[in-house]
């Protein structure tokens, strides 16, 4: 008895083990509906004898042949489901073949009727074909004549209709009806007609960031398009865009004011500069640079020279009003000879010959002499800088050559010789710097040449006057030794000498 006890203990145990590894593994709402049930099962486990037991085992085994069944059913329902997809698909499928062998057959139902139609179409055209050929080809031409006209501001999309009709000419899909060769005309026509009108019309301008506005705008046949709103200015058809934009930069010259005059209210004939090719020339134009443009372009050294030049003009300037000066109050001095002055040149000279009538010729001559050469230092004072800078103008524009011709190989080396526009400025540099190396060198000469023969005349002239004070001298001693009247020791008349 006791040993049954025993066994049904171990039997309970064991069950206890397993059912709570199956409530662990069952879903939350099974552990919640069994709940009541494991409450039961420890009442009866409680129970000591055997027949609770097996009570317990039966009720175990029960569920769980319930559960199995619950789910055998629904596998074979997902069966059922599965096998009439199946059926359905290849039903459509077994249609889907029949349909795929009926349109075969009546695409080749087509096909051969398509080329028979082909034969048919290319035995209508016949000799027409290349007057096809000949109207695609006009097509063509007028695509991109239209394009790059301004008149498309005036009439647009035209090039829309002459593609479509340069297509059908190319394939020859369709015969070519008389209208489309009207048309084909009439566009022609129009276009010769409005490359010959002068029309004023509003259109949208567009500026470099893209932004449009409406200004009135007068079209000039096919050559250009101005405005004068806000200002007097040229404008650009972009055959590309297909639209009107504004130059980066106007033209340098009286091409503003022939525009504000041509636009201008109640005006008759005016004149007016208008571009051939259609805005490259324009371009071309405000694009070449200015004086200012042209001497930055020179870098330092072209600023170098232009300080040159300018030293070299101001003194030219100051030396030549100098020398006038100077030679201004010598022909007063000269018609006043027995009244010297020490405010001009020859003044000094005959002050000089006046304090030293009592010396002999020869120390005479030589104290006259040294008054004409200090005169003449006088007057040639800063000449050699003249002559230096003309001298040295050249030699700083071959520097700037060299200079040039180095950055220019330097771009060369960094960026090779595909872009041109990376060498510009290294031989802008080296044209610019000896274009102005010799613009100053140039005047400069011709300056200098200038400035040192009026003061070679005066120089001359002062020593022509000490020449005469000299011989006058002389024939005063000359005469006393010969036993002649000398002449009085006052100073000579005027001598016509050259000026």
């Amino acid at each position: 008895m006791r040993a049954i006890w025993v066994g049904g203990a171990v039997l309970l145990a064991m069950w206890a083990v397993a059912e709570r590894a199956s409530a662990q593994e069952s879903p939350s709402s099974s552990a919640q509906a069994s709940a009541p049930e494991s409450a039961t099962e420890t009442t009866q486990a409680s129970d000591p004898s055997l027949n609770a037991v097996v009570r317990q085992m039966r009720a175990v085994s029960e569920r769980d042949r319930e559960r199995l069944q619950a789910r055998e059913a629904e596998f074979k329902a997902r069966l059922d489901e599965s096998k009439a997809r199946l059926a359905s698909a290849e039903q459509k499928l077994a249609s889907a073949e029949a349909e795929g062998r009926r349109l075969e057959g009546v695409f080749d139902s087509n096909k051969v009727e398509l080329n028979d139609k082909a034969e048919l179409l290319k035995d209508k055209i016949g000799a027409l074909k290349e007057l096809f050929g000949v109207f695609q080809q006009n097509a063509s031409d007028l695509i991109g004549a239209f394009n790059g006209s301004p008149t498309s501001l005036q009439y647009p999309d035209r090039d829309i209709w002459l593609e479509g009709f340069a297509n059908r000419m190319k394939n020859a899909s369709e015969v070519t009806s008389a209208d489309d060769i009207k048309t084909l005309w009439y566009e022609l026509m129009r276009e010769i007609s409005a490359r010959g009108e002068i029309v004023r019309l509003d259109a949208p301008v567009f500026n470099a960031n893209g932004d449009s506005t409406t200004r009135d705008v007068v079209r000039l046949g096919g050559f250009n398009l101005v405005t004068d709103e806000p200002d007097p200015a040229y404008l650009l058809w972009k055959a590309g865009q297909q639209r009107v934009e504004t130059m980066p930069r106007q033209p340098a010259g009286p091409y503003a004011a022939e525009i504000a005059n041509y636009m201008g209210e109640g005006q008759g004939l005016s004149t007016l500069s208008i571009d051939p090719t259609g805005g490259t020339l324009l371009t071309l134009l405000a694009e070449k640079p200015t004086v200012e443009e042209r001497v930055d372009q020179g870098g330092l050294v072209g600023y170098m020279i232009i300080v040159l030049g300018a030293i070299a003009f101001l003194l030219a300037a100051s030396k030549l009003l100098d020398i006038a000066v100077i030679s201004l109050r010598v022909g007063m001095q000269r018609r006043r000879m027995d009244q010297p002055k020490a405010n001009n040149a020859l003044g000094r000279v005959l002050l000089v010959y006046r304090d030293n009538q009592h010396v002999d010729p020869e120390t005479l001559e030589m104290r006259l002499h040294d008054r004409v050469a200090k005169e003449t230092g006088r007057i040639q004072r800063f000449m050699v800088f003249l002559a230096i800078i003309a001298a040295v103008a050249p030699l700083m524009g071959l520097l700037g050559t060299v200079v040039g011709m180095i950055n220019t190989f330097q771009a060369i080396t960094l960026y090779g010789t595909g872009d041109p526009q990376t060498m510009a400025g290294g031989i802008s540099q080296a044209l610019i710097t000896t274009v102005l190396g010799l613009v100053v060198a140039v005047p400069a000469v011709l300056l200098h040449a200038v400035v040192n023969a009026r003061a070679r005349s005066l120089v001359n002239l002062l020593t022509q006057q000490v020449a005469i004070l000299t011989g006058d001298r002389l024939a005063q001693r000359n005469a006393a030794t010969i036993g002649e009247r000398p002449r009085p020791t006052s100073l000579p008349p005027a001598h016509a000498a050259p000026a």
